[in-house]
């Protein structure tokens, strides 16, 4: 029985001394040394990257106005109106290669779907259904 449980006990130990290690020799192999000037780069040449732009530009705008954190369709809207922006802007600077040579329409929708999908398409179709579902009695 006392047996059992030293060798438990040791069994432990060495799986802890292992995983030590393992983080200390990750740690020690990361050779990529980090900006000073903390420096965020986007790359607008992928949907992920005008999807993230969007969010980011969402969660500085949910700073500045407050009460718009409170409203799910204000969240929505102005997450929209974020990715339309970004897309059209980018559009018009030609800074990306995935919204080269798409007519205006087609890189508002590409805003469209970059804000939609910033805010959540789940929180989209929720918000949408309960405009159309009845509201729960609360008596």
């Amino acid at each position: 029985m006392i047996y059992n449980q030293l060798i438990q006990i040791l069994m432990k130990r060495f799986i802890t001394f292992l995983s030590l290690c393992f983080v200390a020799a990750m740690t020690f192999a990361a050779t990529d040394t980090p900006s000073e000037a903390g420096q965020m780069l986007v790359d607008v040449g992928t949907f992920t990257g005008l999807v993230a732009l969007t969010s980011m530009i969402v969660t500085q705008v949910m700073k500045v106005i407050p009460a718009i954190d409170g409203n799910r369709l204000a969240k929505i809207g102005i997450s929209a109106l974020a990715g339309i922006a970004v897309c059209m802007a980018v559009w018009a600077l030609q800074a990306s290669p995935l919204l080269d040579g798409l007519a205006w329409w087609q890189a508002l929708l590409y805003g469209l779907a970059a804000g939609l999908s910033g805010c959540g398409f789940y929180d989209v179709i929720k918000a949408i259904a309960g405009l159309f579902r009845p509201a729960a009695d609360n008596g």
